[in-house]
């Protein structure tokens, strides 16, 4: 993942041509609050000449040289945020010249410390002229510190010796895999790699050792840097209440692939706008349906990260996802929405997950990268759910929420993601194939289709009675093999009693019949059992379209044959 970052940080520089103390730059009005500039001038030869205040140069904020340093600290130029003016000149500015051995810059220092009290009589009259937010700087012969070369040396070379936290000289850098003059190992660019824990550290757990885990070099680090920090701003997106990123990552070092990757940065940092019922996730801004078009040069890293306070921690990290991959992702999804006329994203399994973290995150992994998901635990999963539901509200909302399992059930079997066992069959009938693969034993079948007729019997209840008393038979979706076997003839004697078991009911429960004979032992658990049981009850009306229309081809020749 680290390789890919830099690959990004070199594609960045050179198509923004920057140099590597850009890399390092903050914009110290950030906030669009720091208006004012008070600028400590010295003439060439290092004399000070006084104070003067000018406007922010907000399209040339570099020019400052800015990098915020530690709370408690300095920060890593001559340039700083005023927070009181006299604590800003002493314990800033006035330090940071101090603790320079370069003899101009010690000139500079000495210019200040012997004008010290004139300078905070000036800065006193100018804080109260103006209340705003300002920033301190100095300026050498009317240039700034971004336009000083030894400063920039300086800066660099200050942050990046603060970083290191062990270091070898000679050394192979683990991104370029170059001999370098000095690598090192910093915690600095992800807050999940420490050295704070000695099981962290390679060699016999010795601290002088841990270069070895993680050498870098200056370059790879700051072109690493960079690319972090453009990924944290532009390439950040939600899925589902959880944070990721999408880091590309070049197969081919060809130029066309250097061109693939470049047009990607571009269309991730935001430029594109997409149909947003297009959508797999929940983000507004959904690049996957993007990514899906480009060729195997690149892959993705999709980094799931979860951020506490200054800690990070690992979520998920699926590595080299394909855009092949995105587009069989969307070719299922495709599929699902044709099957059931309405749209399909991950939404409509996230809502069995919210109590599930891990197995969120497996299927997630899975989807992106291949692989089984356990079956049952899925087909538990969603019994509880549809359970629950089933008891507090069996109306609309549960024949929605078993449509969205089932749904699910035929986007990951398209996939390939599920086992569903037993042998499998081809040529089930459009009946079946609402739910994939995983109507594929007999028992299976027969469960499916009670369901269907039970919900033809508890409609009819409802519109005679205004109630569907028949439902306490159903035991809150609890039944196991013989509730289920003794559950069909309940069913039929009912419609007898309402006078409704007809044409249609009648072939339902002469195939139900037919299935519970072939099978005599389902080798079903209840949550399965009342899984697909709750799948036909949902699915009743697509089955009845499909009957009815079967039903009338059947009636039309059977015509023909009398004639």
């Amino acid at each position: 993942m680290l390789s890919s970052l830099k690959e990004i940080g070199e594609i960045l520089l050179k198509v923004e041509n920057k140099e590597e103390i850009d890399i390092l730059l903050e914009n110290p009005d950030s906030n669009g609050t720091y208006k004012t500039v008070w600028v400590l001038n010295f003439s060439k030869d290092f004399e000070f000449l006084g104070v003067s205040v000018e406007e922010f140069k907000k399209e040339n904020w570099k020019l400052y040289l800015y990098k915020k340093g530690p709370s408690n600290g300095l920060d890593y130029s001559p340039t700083s945020r005023v927070t009181e003016y006299k604590k800003t000149f002493e314990n800033k500015i006035l330090r940071w010249l101090k603790e320079n051995d370069e003899p101009n810059i010690k000139k500079m220092y000495q210019q200040l410390e012997g004008k010290k009290d004139d300078i905070l009589k000036t800065l006193e009259e100018l804080d109260k002229q103006n209340k705003g937010n300002k920033i301190l700087t100095v300026k050498i012969d009317g240039k700034y510190p971004y336009e000083i070369e030894n400063f920039k040396t300086i800066l660099l070379e200050d942050y990046i010796s603060k970083l290191k936290e062990v270091s070898k000289r000679n050394s192979l850098c683990s991104i370029c895999g170059e001999i370098k003059e000095e690598v090192f190992t910093t915690s600095n660019i992800y807050k999940f790699y420490t050295l704070d824990k000695p099981g962290y550290i390679a060699g016999g757990f010795r601290e002088q050792d841990a270069w070895k885990n993680f050498p870098i070099c200056k370059d790879c680090f700051l072109k690493v840097e960079y690319a972090k920090k453009y990924v944290e701003e532009n390439l950040k997106f939600n899925f589902y209440g959880k944070t990721y990123y999408i880091i590309p990552h070049l197969i081919l070092n060809t130029k066309e692939a250097l061109e693939e990757i470049n047009d990607i940065l571009k269309h991730l940092s935001g430029k594109v706008t997409l149909d947003k019922g297009k959508n797999f996730s929940s983000d507004e801004k959904e690049i996957l349906m993007l990514l899906k078009d480009y060729k195997d040069f690149v892959s993705f890293y999709l980094l799931f990260l979860k951020k506490e306070n200054s800690a990070e921690r690992i979520l998920l990290l699926v590595e080299d996802v394909l855009p092949s991959r995105i587009s069989k992702i969307f070719s299922a999804k495709e599929d699902v929405e044709k099957a059931f006329n309405q749209s399909y994203n991950f939404g409509k399994l996230n809502q069995f997950l919210d109590l599930y973290d891990k197995l969120f995150f497996e299927i997630v992994e899975r989807i992106f990268k291949g692989g089984l998901l356990d079956f049952q635990t899925l087909i538990g999963i969603f019994t509880r759910k549809i359970r629950e539901k089933f008891l507090t509200d069996y109306d609309d909302k549960f024949k929605y929420l078993v449509l969205d399992a089932v749904m699910n059930l035929r986007f990951l079997g398209n996939l390939r993601l599920l086992n569903f066992g037993g042998e499998r069959m081809e040529n089930l009938d459009e009946i079946y194939q609402k739910l994939g693969g995983a109507l594929n034993t007999p028992a299976k079948k027969g469960i499916f289709l009670l369901g269907v007729l039970t919900q033809i019997l508890l409609d009819i209840q409802n519109k005679e009675r205004n109630s569907s008393p028949f439902i306490k038979s159903l035991k809150s979706l609890k039944m196991n093999e013989e509730d289920i076997k003794g559950l069909l003839p309940k069913v039929i004697n009912k419609l007898m009693e309402y006078n409704e078991y007809k044409y249609i009911q009648k072939e339902i429960a002469k195939e139900v019949s037919k299935n519970f004979l072939i099978q005599d032992k389902f080798k079903l658990n209840v949550d399965e059992i009342n899984f697909y049981f709750a799948a036909g009850m949902a699915l009743k009306n697509e089955v009845l379209n499909i009957l009815y229309e079967k039903f009338k081809v059947n009636k039309e020749e059977s015509d023909g044959n009398q004639k």
